[in-house]
């Protein structure tokens, strides 16, 4: 078997899109509703190279060096400052941990990062440990960890079998913008239905007695019951 026939099985990309496309197929929805440039954004790979992956477009060999300058760049690309500027090289540096200069050489692919360079331009991009070295459908696998998870929560909660579900409101990361909206309305529409009393089970079990009694009996109790929790006044005087 090929080198690359044993990194496709052993990244779990296609066991990932089997569960996906299950879920996407009981909840009515198609390969449409995930958003690729949000998957795009996650992996650090292109919108289009994205998509030919999900639709089973073989992977060749990667060439390292090229792959992390790549993902720099693309880095540098989208992942900008509050103000919608990139990052100035200077600003890398700092935060990363190196030099100006060597920030250029890295992102015209003229350096080889060691291991602590990774780390610090993933600290500083804040990105996942392994985003420059993960082979693509590595990168892609881990990127659609949220929308199967985002799917399930979705599923659970238009009552495909399961009848709890803890879900926090912001777990709405990777989700398309349909799934996100789906939902969204799905878990206001659980959080808007009133929660079953919880259950006395002396209360049960004195209930289940008295149901349990014959009709006349029930009949003669019930006053005494009523009286003693104050349902019914006694017609008689009041004792001091």
């Amino acid at each position: 078997m090929h080198a690359a026939a044993d990194a496709s099985q052993a990244d779990g990309l296609a066991a990932m899109m089997a569960e996906i496309d299950e879920l996407l197929s009981v909840l009515r929805m198609s390969r449409e509703d995930i958003d690729l440039d949000d998957l795009s954004y996650q992996s650090g790979l292109p919108a289009d190279r994205v998509r030919a992956l999900l639709d089973g477009a073989e992977v060749g060999p990667e060439n390292l060096e090229e792959r992390f300058q790549q993902r720099l760049v693309f880095l540098r690309q989208t992942r900008l400052k509050p103000g919608g500027k990139r990052f100035t090289l200077d600003e890398i540096a700092a935060g990363a941990g190196i030099s100006h200069g060597q920030v250029g050489y890295l992102l015209n692919g003229e350096r080889r990062p060691g291991f602590t360079v990774l780390a610090g331009l993933e600290r500083f991009f804040d990105v996942p440990p392994g985003f420059f070295t993960a082979t693509e459908r590595q990168a892609l696998h881990r990127a659609l960890k949220p929308v199967r998870e985002s799917l399930t929560h979705l599923a659970l909660l238009k009552g495909k079998g399961i009848h709890q579900l803890a879900l926090r409101s912001g777990d709405f990361h990777g989700a398309s913008t349909r799934l996100g909206h789906e939902l969204r309305a799905a878990l206001e529409t659980a959080l808007s239905q009133p929660e079953p009393p919880v259950e006395d089970p002396e209360m049960r079990e004195l209930t289940d007695t008295i149901t349990a009694l014959p009709v006349k009996s029930r009949r003669r109790i019930m006053p005494l019951i009523q009286d003693l929790l104050g349902l019914v006044r006694s017609d008689g005087p009041e004792e001091d």
